[in-house]
């Protein structure tokens, strides 16, 4: 009867309670801060207790942040400090470099004043954009984008000249020596016919038209007197390229051993702030970071706060011996891309060979031959006599 007089005397006194339950001979409800001055003189008048389980709500909240001054200090000092470091570039990117050297742009960016560090209202980088293909030679075109503390640079590099072809006559010789398979004439006359062996600097077409003088009445110059023209065309043989290597009879692998030390960082910009690490000491190791949770960044750009959770593999150094065939293989596979790098395009391998020519103190030596088909076809100026 006590608990129905309480809620009579608390509805009179104007304290709001909500979610009202009876347990027992027990009443539980929530109650505002606000009301609880007034809950006093009706807990009086209906001679009951009361206690309060739980208290929660941003009033409590703020009296407990109250008692760890030093917490609240530091969360101040650290949204400080992220908020100071989110107005610089800390990271720039350079994509799309294949022959300029990286280094020698990066010191152009700097003295245009993009440096890793400086303020975002320091650097236009809409300008930056448009003077840096001026200012370095080799670039075409640039693209500079923001995200958050990243600033990226697409690099559309200038194409080589092409090289033009040969103005006035011209024949057609052999870049190297070769086994003639096929002649395409476009312009002049051929002189070879497939099965010809040639050697470098053999005329294959000739910058003229007509039948080939005999030596006897050639002018001088190697004209034979007709009308010359730059002959074109496309040649193709059988070439062959040989290069001897030496192959160490040992390889030095690393392997995993299984031991394992895993760290937590918290990163704030370019600073890598330790929250968690294990204790231990590994002498060689691999490192693999993995993130764990990151601060959404601003529309499209990265975060520029995350947890990173760093694993750390131990390794161990192993030597393994190499036998004859692996490094026969082996050299194969490097003189292959050797002359794939120098060869014109539509070159194809067909044939590899290697044998053993030579046996060391913890090595061999190979020689391996390489049978390529390629166009062996490039013009050399004719000269013709004046008048």
């Amino acid at each position: 009867r006590s608990l129905e007089t309480f809620l009579n005397l608390a509805a009179s006194a104007g304290v709001t309670l909500w979610r009202v339950g009876r347990d027992g001979g027990r009443l539980r409800a929530l109650i505002g801060l606000r009301s609880v001055p007034a809950l006093r003189c009706v807990v009086r008048s209906a001679r009951c207790r009361v206690r309060f389980g739980r208290r929660y709500g941003l009033p409590f909240a703020w009296r407990r942040l109250r008692r760890r001054r030093v917490l609240v200090a530091g969360a101040l000092l650290c949204g400080l400090v992220v908020y100071y470091l989110s107005g610089s570039f800390w990271f720039i990117h350079v994509r799309g470099l294949e022959s300029l050297p990286e280094a020698a742009l990066r010191r152009e960016l700097a003295r245009l004043g993009l440096r890793p560090g400086v303020r975002k209202h320091a650097v236009d980088l809409r300008l930056l954009a448009e003077r840096l293909p001026l200012e370095v030679p080799g670039i075409a075109w640039v693209g500079v984008t923001s995200y958050g503390v990243r600033v990226v640079l697409d690099v559309v590099e200038k194409e080589p000249a092409p090289q033009t072809a040969v103005q006035g006559p011209a024949h057609v010789v052999a870049r190297r020596p070769g086994l003639v398979l096929q002649v395409l004439a476009l312009r002049g006359t051929p002189v070879v016919r497939e099965g010809d062996v040639v050697r470098r600097g053999q005329i294959l077409i000739r910058g003229e038209y007509g039948p080939a003088p005999r030596p006897e009445r050639r002018p001088p110059g190697g004209g034979s007197g007709g009308p010359g023209v730059a002959a074109q065309g496309r040649v193709l043989a059988r070439t062959w390229y040989s290069e001897y290597l030496e192959i160490p009879l040992e390889e030095i692998v690393t392997t995993r051993t299984g031991r394992v030390l895993r760290r937590t960082y918290l990163r704030i910009g370019p600073w890598l702030l330790p929250v968690y690490w294990q204790r231990g000491h590994l002498s060689r190791y691999e490192v693999e970071r993995r993130r764990l949770l990151a601060l959404p960044g601003w529309r499209d750009r990265p975060p520029t706060v995350e947890l990173l959770r760093e694993t750390r593999h131990e390794v161990q150094v192993v030597r393994r011996p190499v036998d004859a065939g692996q490094a026969r293989h082996r050299a194969e596979q490097r003189v292959i891309a050797r002359v794939m790098r120098q060869l014109p395009p539509g070159s194809r391998v067909e044939a590899v060979e290697s044998r053993i020519v030579q046996r060391g103190a913890g090595f061999i030596g190979v020689r391996a031959t390489i049978q390529v088909i390629e166009d062996i076809a490039v013009q050399r100026p004719l000269r013709l006599p004046n008048g």
